[in-house]
């Protein structure tokens, strides 16, 4: 639930389809077909009027996976991934005023990579950027229903001012929250180097100028997970400023667990009286592995702030809190 004169609620089913691995009479190759779908219904009020959408859930939207791979030979493997994504009322884009948005193929990932034994990896083509998912590192199992990109579900619907012309509506939800996700995927060149005691270092240079670079760990001890990462990214292009940002979450042996994440953005060129993008993030859940027969049961409730995302002159603030659950059926 997004509050600030607005809300938006999803109930939503990801139906994903089990990796096909496709054989060939060379055993140093191997090819994988994977993908899934994620519908969903979404409810939202701006304080003025209410509407129900049917939606692809921005969380993580409908798409199709092709990976390759070939051992080259003992000392470097070689593979690739193209992976497009189709959605029909993207539920970050529906509004007041659009419910039915055509869906159409976009591409995501179109690259080729090299894995020389015990060097990392290099990756040339579009791809995630290192800084990518940075700010959604998230154990707690409703990463689909919710977590720090609040945006997602909901981004298109505008705040609702009653005391401001129709005209003067504007701020949408995409505006104001934003949690610093990295640069997303772009054409670009990554380097990722060998995981080192669980953690793993990644460096990328796009488009426009673009560079990042981020650090990740992922590691079990008595029985509980961590995982973390931060990074640092220059966006290039027209965009004036650097950002640094970052997630954490555990999850406890009997299923309890906390996510945290926060960024903030140094803006070159500051306005007088205004202050830098920031944004924190905090969820508390809990996982039942074995409360229903079908799979894991996992619930959760979260809280956030954004300040500055649009304006950093305004004084802009928006709260975000949710309550989640998630059903597996596997």
């Amino acid at each position: 639930m997004i509050s600030f004169l607005a809300g938006a609620v999803l109930l939503g089913a990801a139906a994903p389809v089990s990796a096909l691995e496709i054989k060939s009479g060379n055993d140093k190759v191997a090819v994988q077909l994977k993908g899934h779908i994620s519908r969903g219904v979404m409810f939202a009020d701006d304080g003025n009027a209410s509407k129900t959408f049917h939606v692809d859930n921005g969380n993580s939207e409908s798409r199709l996976t092709l990976k390759g791979k070939v051992k080259a030979s003992e000392q470097l493997a070689v593979g690739g991934t193209f992976e497009v994504q189709w959605q029909a009322n993207p539920s970050d884009q529906v509004s007041m005023e659009e419910e039915s948005i055509a869906g159409e193929f976009k591409e995501r990932i179109m690259e080729v990579w090299l894995a020389p034994k015990d060097m990392g990896k290099f990756s040339l083509g579009r791809g995630d950027m290192a800084s990518d998912d940075t700010s959604e590192v998230d154990v707690s199992g409703t990463v689909l229903s919710g977590n720090s990109g609040v945006a997602d579900v909901g981004g298109g619907i505008v705040f609702y001012n009653p005391t401001a012309a129709a005209d003067a509506q504007g701020l949408s939800v995409k505006n104001a929250f934003s949690n610093m996700d990295g640069l997303s995927r772009r054409n670009r060149v990554r380097y990722d180097t060998p995981d080192f005691a669980g953690f793993g270092l990644s460096a990328a240079a796009g488009e426009k100028e673009m560079v990042d670079a981020a650090l990740r760990y992922s590691g079990t001890f008595n029985g509980a997970k961590l995982k973390a990462a931060v990074a640092w990214a220059i966006p290039g292009g027209s965009k004036d400023y650097s950002q640094i940002n970052g997630s954490a979450s555990l999850l406890l042996p009997l299923g309890l667990n906390f996510t945290v994440a926060g960024g903030s953005r140094d803006v070159d060129e500051m306005s007088a009286g205004g202050d830098d993008p920031f944004f924190s993030y905090g969820k508390i859940g809990w996982k039942f592995d074995q409360l229903l027969s079908v799979g894991s049961t996992a619930v959760s409730v979260d809280y956030g702030v954004y300040e500055n995302i649009k304006h950093q002159d305004k004084g802009e603030q928006g709260t975000a809190y949710g309550l989640q659950l998630v059903q597996k059926l596997a």
